[in-house]
């Protein structure tokens, strides 16, 4: 396994000095500054390319996603001839044509009746004598590019941007194998957060937060009370891989360097019911991270002749595989040398997160909420490889309040961190993020990399 080099600090770029990035910190005026939020609605998210929606969500001829993001709207369609993007605006008066998700026959301007085809061409246009002619380009809807990997479909609105292959590097190729493709979304909530798009992303492309946050992860009981000193010295690190745009982390005790790693797991024996009770945990709190095979798998663990010994791992991974096809999901193969590659966190620049795991996903993404920097739309999704009687799409659930959003402890937890995260930022007596080298350069790695656009 090898780490991409990260390139020198800010590349020579001009970087205004309050927006700076210093060794391992970040400046608080790249989250709270409006001018700065600017400079990603104009010059970040127009270039990059864009998680907009699954493919289930598409599947079928007629099936559209309105994506937003700032004051931007571009809707993704089925056609007969595959996936089309479209900018999602009248070429009459510019009235938005499409809203949320649904499925179709043609677009209709809701002001004026005219009518587009699904390939974008004019089918209608009321009065069309009385307007001075013009080239079709001129009246067809506005096209933008549009590419698919994993069962994601992105979009990005720059003509002249690399393309998604290359932009993704190396997510196709360490996550090759793990049948994201063939995922569905068993579940999907939509939240308003009080926050900036990255204070929300920040928090979960680490886990060095968890002792602090999430205490009960640690705790064969998962009672949630505060964190001990003895609790936050004994939970194992992580360790981050950097790469030119992306970043990965992962527990360092089953996917680190084999030097490390091997040290680690020299003594480990499984623990069946402890196994148990933080799969049973994980489906109730988060819905994720697991399949109901999983807890029949580890139901089985606990009454399986050493299961709570030196090998109890690898029994257990392989009463997954078994429970798991015996739902008739169609369960990856992977070497240990592919899983070390690819566990566990990814943060797809810019704003995505994709926590992998066999069979299943957990997904986020972090947009900015119109022009306040203090507010985001974040969207949180489950998917799942469907059983074989088959796992219908969820419709996303939007809540203007995350806490009607019945979000389950572990969010809730994370959620309640953002608006005291915010006010704390914008003390007189704060300045930026001092972060933790082995744990949080996460989060420095995109900021130096959104640079590249901000400032070239």
């Amino acid at each position: 396994m090898t780490t991409t080099p990260v390139p020198d600090l800010n590349g020579g770029l001009e970087v205004p000095d309050h927006w700076r990035l210093g060794t391992a910190f970040v400046p608080k005026g790249r989250y709270l500054d409006s001018e700065f939020l600017g400079l990603e609605l104009e010059r970040l998210f127009p270039r990059t390319w864009l998680n907009a929606c699954r493919h289930d969500e598409v599947e079928r001829v007629g099936q559209y996603v309105n994506f937003e993001i700032g004051d931007q709207s571009v809707v993704v369609v089925r056609t007969e001839a595959g996936l089309k993007a479209y900018l999602n605006a009248c070429r009459h008066r510019g009235t938005r044509l499409v809203n949320g998700q649904g499925r179709m026959a043609e677009f209709r301007c809701p002001f004026h009746a005219w009518r587009w085809n699904l390939d974008g061409s004019l089918k209608y246009q009321a009065d069309a004598e009385h307007f001075v002619p013009r080239p079709a380009e001129e009246i067809c809807l506005a096209e933008c590019r549009i590419g698919t990997w994993g069962g994601w479909v992105f979009i990005n609105l720059d003509g002249g941007a690399e393309p998604l292959e290359d932009f993704l590097d190396p997510l196709p190729e360490r996550l090759d194998g793990f049948k994201l493709e063939d995922m569905r979304i068993a579940w999907y909530k939509s939240v308003i957060l009080p926050a900036n798009w990255k204070t929300a992303l920040d928090a979960f492309i680490e886990s060095w937060h968890v002792p602090g946050t999430h205490p009960q992860l640690l705790r064969p009981d998962k009672h949630a009370t505060p964190p001990t000193i003895t609790e936050c010295r004994q939970y194992g690190s992580t360790f981050n891989e950097l790469f030119r745009l992306h970043s990965r982390h992962a527990d360092l005790f089953r996917y680190g360097p084999d030097g490390d790693s091997s040290k680690l797991r020299a003594g480990y024996r499984a623990d069946p019911e402890a196994i148990y009770r933080n799969i049973e945990y994980s489906l109730r709190e988060l819905g994720a991270l697991y399949l109901k095979s999983d807890l029949a798998a580890a139901a089985e663990l606990r009454i399986t002749e050493g299961g709570d010994g030196p090998t109890g791992n690898a029994i257990y991974q392989q009463l997954r595989r078994q429970h798991a096809r015996a739902a008739g999901i169609d369960y990856p193969e992977l070497t240990d040398e592919q899983l070390k590659g690819a566990m566990y966190d990814w943060h797809v620049f810019p704003n995505s997160v994709f926590l992998i795991d066999m069979g299943c996903c957990l997904t986020y993404r972090a947009r900015p909420n119109g022009g306040d920097p203090d507010s985001c739309i974040f969207d949180v999704q489950g998917l799942e490889l469907p059983p074989a009687d088959g796992l219908p799409t969820a419709s996303p659930q939007i809540f203007g309040d995350w806490r009607d959003g019945n979000m389950g402890e572990i969010l809730s937890q994370d959620f309640s961190n953002m608006s005291e995260v915010t006010a704390g930022m914008h003390s007189r007596g704060y300045d930026g993020h001092r972060l933790n080298t082995a744990q949080e350069m996460t989060i420095w790695n995109y900021h130096r990399a959104m640079d590249g656009y901000l400032f070239s």
